[in-house]
């Protein structure tokens, strides 16, 4: 199963390729103008929640592909959560929507079905003239130095099978993934003893809108709505029959679960899905063989713990994408591919080192854990610094690439004394420190509000949305009128380039007027958001890539909305000498 951040061991026998993972990528393909297939075993499209929480970061990358309303008109912001420990009352936590703040337009976990996720990247792909083909199953693969032949088989038995030619095959077929094997990758890790049961179904006597968790010493049961469906997800720890044997997820186990916590009045009836798991906590050690890749669960599979599996599915795919259309393109040796792993291999290792203390915490039986989690852990759930900091642990926007070979940073020297160019004041020291402080070569590149060059509400994370690199030039809040217009000099020089994909956006000190400005595209930064979140009050620039990351002027940056995204990280950043 792709992209849910567990295995199910129920639909094992299913592999898939048309998760979030894979149809994010074709997204990010076909919006660059590259053909691609993305196949799915599966004859129909599944309505199961799996995966049910966006992050923060996912949630930006589904801005720059045009989806995030869509997603967040479906999902809930909002949460409510009561949590019983002993059948007592221990925490009643309420996470309420927070608006939009400086830099981030999305602060919050969105909770929305794996299966509406995927309906509105499907929609998106049809949008960009792409389509998932159902029944296809790849049942060989053999690559030589020119591309990859591949045999596709139909499930139905309706066609023969047919060979296929590609320059690259990316493997989002799922934590049992084939095309892994068939490669001979190996995941590396660990499996848990424990052992889970979930479903989607109906419950009468539960409040609407709340969610609900239970834990009875080693045992576990949980209850969240799903929004707009009418359904519940309901998760719960196994039990574990005196011969060893593990009782199977149904609708009479759950009921059962229920009536053992003095819950007589609740009823659980239509169930849509039931699925068995146990935990796996594993990852490969390449992420490439030739021109064969792997993505999201095929790459790495963890404990739901933290709701990180399919976020990070989304984010290989996002990073994967602008490099693999920039080699296919010939623009772009080979090469850059090899930045991939380098990239987003430690992100998979920290995720899985982050959700499998998370799952000891939550779920590990042991003793004295049991006893800090009720004792200490549950009631510190009850402040909202704690709450803040644990969504804010699992948002991912700290997730960036300081250490890829992809980074630029200039440096500018130290004037020995005060200098000015064309009449503008220099750069001194409090500027600099500024600047050393703002995003970094490979960090996310953050949002701003302001206005456009007619006056209009405008944000940064406008003028990163799409395929194109994005070139922020700061002229620092006390710029003159001669460094503006030379700054949109540039700005035209660099777009005007032949083969560019290069936006550029001079961005304006709060002050300047209509008539000041240069010509588009300019960002009034009206009350300096921009400037002060990039550090950028003595001026500079950064060249965001297709990921959202950052960098400064003088030499270019590094950024993208990932951002390493629309920009998902600053490629690089320099500053104004």
């Amino acid at each position: 199963m792709e992209g849910s951040g567990h295995e199910d061991e129920r639909d094992r026998c299913t592999r898939r390729g048309a998760g979030p993972t894979g149809v994010t990528l074709g997204c990010e393909l076909r919006r660059r103008g590259i053909d691609c297939r993305v196949i799915d075993k599966a004859v129909q499209f599944h309505h199961r929640s799996r995966g049910k929480g966006l992050q923060p970061r996912s949630l930006e990358v589904f801005d720059d592909l045009g989806i995030v309303e869509s997603v967040l008109q479906l999902g809930r912001r909002d949460n409510h959560l009561r949590l019983y420990v002993g059948g007592r009352l221990t925490a009643d936590v309420r996470l309420p929507a927070r608006p939009a703040r400086p830099g981030l337009p999305y602060p919050d976990l969105l909770i929305l079905p794996q299966w509406c996720t995927e309906q509105v990247l499907r929609n998106r792909l049809e949008s960009l003239g792409g389509t998932v083909e159902l029944g296809l199953d790849l049942s060989d693969l053999a690559q030589d130095q020119r591309g990859v032949t591949a045999t596709l088989s139909s499930e139905t038995g309706h066609a023969a099978p047919q060979r296929v030619r590609a320059r690259y095959v990316v493997a989002c077929d799922g934590g049992r993934s084939a095309v892994r094997s068939l490669v001979g990758l190996r995941m590396e890790g660990t499996s848990r003893t424990q052992h889970f049961v979930l479903g989607d179904v109906r419950i009468d006597g539960l409040e609407p809108g709340i969610s609900y968790a239970w834990f009875d010493g080693a045992d576990y049961l949980a209850a969240d709505p799903l929004s707009g469906t009418g359904t519940w997800q309901v998760q719960a720890s196994a039990p574990v029959a005196a011969d060893g044997s593990v009782e199977p997820a149904s609708l009479e186990l759950f009921q059962r679960l229920f009536d053992e916590r003095g819950l007589p009045g609740v009823r659980l009836h239509d169930a849509t899905w039931l699925s068995d798991f146990s935990p796996r906590v594993a990852v490969v050690d390449r992420y490439r063989v030739g021109r064969i890749f792997v993505a999201g669960d095929a790459a790495h599979v963890h404990s739901p713990a933290g709701g990180q599996g399919m976020n990070t599915g989304i984010q290989d795919a996002y990073n994967l994408g602008w490099k693999l259309a920039l080699v296919l393109q010939d623009k772009a040796s080979d090469r850059l591919l090899d930045t991939y792993q380098e990239e987003r291999l430690p992100v998979a290792r920290s995720v899985l080192e982050g959700s499998d203390t998370g799952h000891n915490a939550v779920f590990s039986p042991h003793p004295v854990i049991r006893v800090v989690r009720e004792r200490v852990l549950t009631p510190l759930l009850q402040l909202s610094a704690v709450q803040r900091a644990i969504l804010n642990r699992a948002a991912e926007l700290g997730v960036g690439y300081r250490s890829s070979s992809l980074g630029l940073e200039g440096q500018a020297s130290f004037p020995r004394r005060p200098s000015r160019v064309d009449g503008d004041p220099p750069v001194g020291l409090i500027e600099r420190l500024r600047f050393s402080r703002g995003p970094h070569a490979g960090d996310r590149a953050p949002d701003a509000r302001g206005h456009d060059a007619l006056g209009g509400s405008a944000r940064l994370f406008d003028h990163f949305r799409g395929p194109h690199w994005s070139l922020l030039l700061f002229t620092g809040t006390a710029a003159g009128r001669d460094e503006r217009a030379r700054l949109a000099g540039i700005a035209r020089r660099v777009d005007a380039a032949p083969g560019a994909d290069v936006r550029s956006c001079v961005v304006l000190p709060a002050g300047t007027s209509l008539a000041d400005r240069p010509e588009e595209p300019a960002f009034l930064d009206a009350d300096g958001e921009a400037h002060r979140l990039y550090g950028a009050e003595g001026g500079g620039a950064y060249l965001c890539v297709p990921t959202a990351t950052s960098g400064t002027a003088g030499s270019p940056p590094r950024s993208a909305p990932y951002w390493s995204t629309s920009t998902e990280s600053m490629a690089g950043r320099g500053r104004r000498r």
